[in-house]
């Protein structure tokens, strides 16, 4: 690709061209539009005016498949980008139609891809031969043009802008396009440190025929996934594409050689692993995202968690083996570093360069949340919580409840406060736990439905609280994001198990299910051989992967069990591991119900169970006792029903852990003391 596109998301009065008046151009800041394409390339004069609205002002790169514009929106008075998603040079006459209908269906996809990390798209326009989409021009350099100037990044900013093109991807994969194009030159990165995705002029839908260009694969070859060089795109392979970037920024070098898709392919096939001397904690994130197979590529979930824990620990850290940093050279002025997506809790203070929403006392408050919610939820930021100054609990989406939660007229009346202000109930679950949640294939309206015991619970509860089935959204969540969903109201409920009840700023209700613990582990290892039981791992010390953070890995120490030095932020990063076959993890703890789900593999198999308990349950917010309270009720109704509840045990659980009944569990009179 020649050019690279330099439209972009977001922007606001600082870029020169989103006035209601146009400026001319040089007036503002300079713009780093790269070389345009010659004259003759282009399938539109200068100054065509498009359904006219659009007046082409002048070429400004090429992206991808077809041309980029400056244009002028008569209309509303602004600049804005052009581009045509079809190259006249790589479209048969024979098939211009079928093209056609293509850009069509894709323009009209990404169009609806809304995020703070993806580059805005206005409009969509046909002509008689082309599709264009019209979006926000904006003042921004590419990431491409800062590795230029820096070589390298320090892991702490490379990690903020990777989340962020993860958080970008995340939304595009959601709408079942893929972007077949990531790269640093697709990455916009602004003066504040909003990081934006650009360049969908070879984005298609997941399962889509594999576009070509005279034979070969469609992208930039040192960014493709190996398995693009014999089979088609999928999600897996923009997140390739994401490693060698992130691998970029921190080691300042591509991890493969090569210009030509063969060449790379066989640095791939010689090279598979390439070393990692500067990357520190990234490592694992970058080891993980370059996996040859696909199938045990990094997850977006996974990969989201693991960048979290990385943007969370010191800025020093390293492994030990690490190589020190080489010393970066003098850089010209440069964009921020990038907000970090999980900042710790903190009070409101003064927002700095980059618009970050705070907590807002009196009338402000509502319209802080709102705005926090729907700018800034998808990029990770954080909206801190708040407590009245008279000690009053508030909930800042419905406003003020009453004193404890009770029904009667206070109570009726702050229920019905916030399910107004909530009109759809959102509600975290995961979405890689077979028999308890599970997601499965997408519906008739292209989202995804989910399955397990907590889909059920979840629905049981909505229900009670008045939402019907379509009245609820799933949002897939992770053990190490799921706090912080609430606490910035990403989700109003959360189905969780009880290590979520540590934090004071969250209250549980429950439990509706109790799992057994235990571990999983190979049937047979070179160094193992077969384990048998829990009692092998004691004495022979070997080492036991669970979630960092989670019971496990404060219950099992003082159980006697050693744990490995580095825990990852997810449960489904150790189960990934040990179905490799090909890392030094032989055991995993967790819950029995998870590992059941993973137990039906032929190549590994549960340990029977050791003490303790892992309780399940509804979590939300602290301070919204008008919802606690109606959730106390549902889940209450659900326990009340045995026969209800066993009917959802034998439907999820009892063909995996193959007990056919199980005790229902009483709820905890601490957390629902009324009920």
């Amino acid at each position: 690709m020649q050019g690279e596109d330099r439209a972009g998301a977001g922007g606001g009065s600082g870029g020169p061209w989103t006035g209601s008046t146009p400026q001319q151009a040089g007036s503002g800041a300079a713009q780093h539009w790269p070389t345009a394409p010659s004259p003759g390339a282009s399938s539109a004069p200068p100054h065509a005016v498009i359904e006219g609205r659009y007046e082409l002002v002048e070429p400004i790169g090429s992206g991808g498949m077809g041309e980029v514009w400056k244009a002028h929106d008569r209309r509303l008075r602004r600049f804005v980008a052009v581009k045509g998603l079809l190259d006249r040079h790589a479209v048969a006459a024979g098939s211009q139609a079928s093209a056609m209908q293509r850009a069509r269906r894709e323009a009209e996809a990404i169009a609806k891809i809304e995020h703070p990390n993806v580059v805005t798209v206005h409009d969509q326009i046909e002509t008689d031969n082309q599709v264009w989409i019209v979006m926000k021009l904006l003042d921004a350099g590419s990431l491409a043009d800062l590795l230029h100037q820096q070589r390298v990044l320090a892991v702490p900013r490379a990690a903020g802008i990777g989340h962020q093109i993860l958080q970008g991807l995340r939304a595009v994969h959601a709408a079942s396009v893929l972007h077949r194009d990531v790269k640093p030159g697709n990455v916009l990165v602004r003066d504040d440190g909003q990081v934006i995705l650009v360049d969908f002029g070879i984005a298609t839908f997941e399962g889509a025929t594999p576009l070509t260009r005279s034979g070969s694969v469609i992208g930039t070859p040192p960014y493709q996934a190996p398995e693009l060089f014999f089979s088609g795109p999928s999600p897996a392979s923009d997140l390739w594409a994401l490693g060698v970037t992130l691998y970029e920024m921190v080691e300042g070098r591509l991890p493969f050689d090569g210009r030509e898709p063969w060449e790379v392919q066989a640095s791939i096939e010689q090279s598979p692993h390439p070393p990692l001397r500067y990357a520190g904690p990234l490592a694992p994130v970058i080891q993980g995202l370059l996996r040859t197979d696909p199938a045990e590529r990094l997850d977006t979930s996974t990969a989201d968690a693991m960048l979290r824990e990385v943007l969370g620990a010191p800025s020093n850290a390293a492994p030990a083996g690490t190589a020190p940093r080489p010393p970066e050279p003098a850089p010209a002025p440069a964009p921020a570093p990038a907000p970090e997506p999980v900042p710790a809790p903190r009070p409101p203070a003064a927002p700095p360069k980059a618009p970050r929403p705070g907590s807002r006392k009196g009338t402000k408050r509502a319209v802080a949340a709102a705005l926090a919610v729907v700018l800034l939820s998808a990029a990770g930021w954080l909206v801190s919580n708040e407590v009245g100054s008279g000690g009053k609990a508030e909930d800042k989406a419905g406003g003020a409840v009453g004193p404890d939660g009770r029904d009667g007229e206070a109570g009726t009346q702050a229920w019905q406060d916030w399910k107004k202000a909530h009109p759809q109930l959102k509600i975290g679950v995961k979405a890689d736990q077979r028999g308890l949640s599970l997601r499965k294939r997408k519906d008739s309206e292209g989202n995804h439905t989910y399955a397990g015991l907590d889909i059920d619970m979840a629905h049981k509860v909505a229900g009670d609280l008045g939402y019907g089935a379509e009245d609820v959204e799933f949002v897939e969540v992770t053990s190490g994001n799921r706090d912080s969903h609430l606490k910035r109201k990403a989700v109003d409920l959360v189905i969780a198990s009880y290590t979520m009840r540590k934090s004071a700023e969250i209250d549980f209700v429950g439990p509706y299910y109790e799992a057994g613990r235990g571990f999983l582990v190979r049937k047979d290892s070179v160094r193992h051989g077969e384990i048998k039981d829990s009692s092998y791992l004691k004495s022979e010390k070997v080492e036991v992967c669970t979630a960092k953070g989670s019971t496990y890995a404060k219950d099992l120490p003082s159980l006697g069990f050693t744990l490995m030095e580095s825990l990852p932020a997810t449960y489904q990063y150790c189960l990934e591991q040990l179905l490799s076959g090909k890392t030094n993890v032989y055991a995993v703890a967790s819950d029995d119900a998870v590992l059941a789900g993973y137990a039906q593999s032929d190549e590994v198999k549960m340990l029977d169970p050791i003490e303790g308990t892992e309780r399940y349950g509804v979590a939300m917010r602290a301070g919204t006792p008008a919802l606690k309270k109606k959730v106390c009720s549902a889940v209450a109704a659900v326990l009340d029903d045995t026969r209800g509840w066993n009917a959802m045990y034998q439907k999820n659980l009892a063909p995996l852990l193959k007990k056919p009944t199980l005790g229902v569990p009483d709820l905890d009179p601490k957390v629902c003391p009324d009920s």
